[in-house]
């Protein structure tokens, strides 16, 4: 595929993409309220009017063009500036953490598809559907728990698993990646399988090529098209997982201060509008979705440069 092709269908995707999720963002959240007696609550119901979502499009527009940007947060910093700066501090952890789930989960595959047979097996395919099927949730607070508990008991020195320490940076790559590497190597194990009894491999081993370079040389070369299609999948885990990993250990990135952005007030009085920082969170959106496309142009280069076909 031409790689400016590419880029100007991606591109388009990510604009259709940020317009639904803005559209979803603007909806007018006003509520018609039923009072009882001295103006007591008894019942709320919403009305949806076309009209006053097409306003809260051009007030948004409005009001970036009149500020120069998304207004301003406190002692003077932009809003802009502090969703930069919170997204920033996600990506140093969101970025190894893709990486790292590629990388190792390709090597953690051909383990598994290695130690099949052998009686490290248990080491391998097993372990991978078991860190599948257990919630990330549960693996986060148990490790917290467990570093705590350590700590106690002087088996190994002062760890900070909450706020912004290098030590919670560390931890908090390790727990994004956990899904990706194994979600990684199962994709790279069923992939080595699926080529099992190719003639390009009985041609192989019958010119006497060692197993290892059969491997290394050609059956991974057909299934790296395979396994990149599978990027944007873990980018998208990796996004969304970054909201539990970030609350979890309070470290107060964009995925955290999104969830304040879009979350609704904990108490209303009858009248009151019940609205959101609409405008910072279109910032993350923004960005959130930038992510994504580019992660989806990485993948489609990736696979035109080891993929004939796509070439093609």
């Amino acid at each position: 595929m031409n790689i400016v092709n590419l880029v100007l269908r991606q591109g388009a995707l990510w604009v259709v993409a940020t317009i639904l999720f803005l559209t979803l963002l603007f909806l007018p959240r006003t509520a018609v309220y039923t009072e009882g007696r001295a103006g007591s609550y008894e019942g709320a119901r919403y009305e949806y009017s076309f009209k006053e979502h097409v306003q809260q499009f051009k007030g948004f527009f409005t009001y970036i063009k009149e500020n120069k940007g998304l207004g301003d947060v406190m002692d003077g910093y932009s809003m802009t500036t502090n969703i930069v700066r919170t997204f920033n501090k996600s990506m140093k952890i969101a970025l190894p953490a893709l990486v790292i789930g590629l990388f190792v989960g390709v090597a953690k595959g051909i383990f598994d598809y290695r130690s099949r047979n052998r009686k490290a097996r248990f080491l391998g395919e097993p372990t991978t559907r078991v860190f599948l099927s257990i919630p990330d949730l549960f693996l986060i607070i148990m490790t917290q728990i467990a570093i705590m508990t350590a700590y106690e008991w002087g088996v190994m020195p002062y760890m900070r698993v909450f706020g912004d320490s290098m030590s919670v940076i560390i931890l908090n790559i390790i727990f994004l990646s956990i899904y990706p590497v194994f979600y990684i190597a199962n994709i790279t194990y069923s992939s080595i399988r699926d080529e099992q009894g190719r003639d390009y491999i009985v041609t192989a081993f019958s010119k006497g090529t060692p197993p290892i370079q059969v491997l290394y040389r050609h059956v991974l070369k057909n299934c790296y098209p395979k396994i990149l299609s599978h990027t944007n999948t873990i980018t998208l885990y990796t996004l969304s997982n970054l909201f539990i990993v970030e609350y979890l250990t309070n470290y107060r990135g964009a995925a955290f201060f999104f969830l304040e952005t879009v979350a609704s007030p904990d108490v209303f009085a009858v009248g009151q509008p019940n609205s959101i920082n609409v405008f910072g969170a279109a910032g993350y959106i923004i960005l959130f979705t930038g992510v994504i496309f580019l992660s989806k142009l990485a993948t489609g280069v990736g696979k035109n440069m080891v993929s004939p076909l796509e070439r093609g």
